[in-house]
């Protein structure tokens, strides 16, 4: 019996099986006697399924229909869209897997960087707010301060291979950069034992709806919302592919009590892509599945209730 009880103690799931099951015999057994004591047990717990799976067919409707909604309206959910790792590379690009990351012409970040801030020096005080001493800028900050930029220096999708290369303030840049930590950090290939160990330097994107109906520049509302309807009555979905780049930094000694230092690029140290594909997930499947079973259950079980009736009917119609 010790065991048992210090079993039971140790796993809190084991005792929260037991509360969900002590929940549905208390719940759904004390109106299944009750119902019985009047319609006899097999009526009465057909009657019960019944009522159970009917009410189980509108939750799982409500969980599928709003699934991307509140827990509280959502209910059951799948897992939502994310970015899947698809390999790593390092160093160039044309020995990778994938064909279109191949295709991709990556430019010298750096070089062009100083290109860049040579010809438009008025960008430095934009991309550099806090005036640090030796910051590393990368491309992906200068178009975030100027997207003209993309067109003058030959960084648009048609130079690019169709890939586009994202701003440091592009909200997929931020997501796919917090895949890449994980990836490369101590909790996946052990690449960096830290994500202070490396620097992202750009960020590349190809497919997906928005990119196969991009906004044209300076866009309007309707502009917006023609791509929105475009979006929306496109049944497929093309593969949408992203590759964030990273490299290494020079290691440095925080003094005691000091400012971190200012992180420097390791240029002896390969850059290293990590190639990645979105998954749409699956938020709504449990939800509809759910409503499936449910919905199953529940008419076999209301087919059943009205043949018995039909069949207590004939018996009563023969007996006078």
């Amino acid at each position: 019996m010790n065991a048992v009880l210090a079993l039971v103690s140790w796993d809190p799931a084991i005792r929260n099986i037991l509360a969900l099951a002590v929940g549905i015999l208390i719940l759904v057994g004390s109106v299944a006697l009750l119902i019985s004591t009047n319609t006899g047990p097999r009526t009465g717990v057909l009657i019960v399924l019944t009522a159970l799976f009917g009410w189980m067919t509108i939750m799982g409707l409500i969980w599928w229909m709003y699934s991307g909604s509140p827990a509280s309206l959502g209910g059951m959910k799948g897992t939502p869209a994310h970015w899947r790792v698809v390999n790593v590379n390092v160093g160039d690009l044309k020995q990778d897997p994938l064909d279109k990351a191949r295709q991709l012409p990556v430019p010298d970040d750096q070089a062009k960087v100083a290109q860049i801030l040579a010809d438009h020096p008025e960008l430095l005080p934009k991309v550099n707010t806090d005036n640090t001493p030796g910051k590393v800028i990368t491309l992906g900050d200068l178009v975030d301060a100027d997207p003209a930029l993309l067109a003058q220096y030959h960084l648009q999708p048609s130079d690019l291979a169709g890939w586009h290369l994202l701003p440091t303030s592009d909200k997929q840049r931020g997501d796919a950069s917090a895949v890449a930590d994980a990836e490369l950090g101590p909790d996946g290939l052990k690449v960096f034992s830290s994500a202070s160990a490396y620097k992202v330097i750009n960020v590349f994107d190809i497919g997906g709806k928005e990119n196969e109906h991009p906004l044209p520049p300076n866009p309007s509302m309707w502009d917006r919302v023609k791509q929105n309807v475009e979006t929306a009555i496109e049944i497929s979905h093309p593969e949408h592919y992203i590759i964030v780049q990273v490299q290494a930094v020079i290691p440095q000694e925080t003094p005691p009590g000091g400012k971190p230092p200012t992180p420097k690029l390791d240029p002896t140290q390969p850059i290293i892509s990590v190639v990645m594909i979105r998954s749409l997930g699956d938020v709504r499947f449990p939800g509809f599945m759910t409503f499936i079973v449910s919905l199953t259950l529940f008419l076999i079980l209301c087919n059943t209730l009205h043949r018995r009736d039909k069949l207590i009917a004939r018996n009563r119609a023969a007996a006078t």
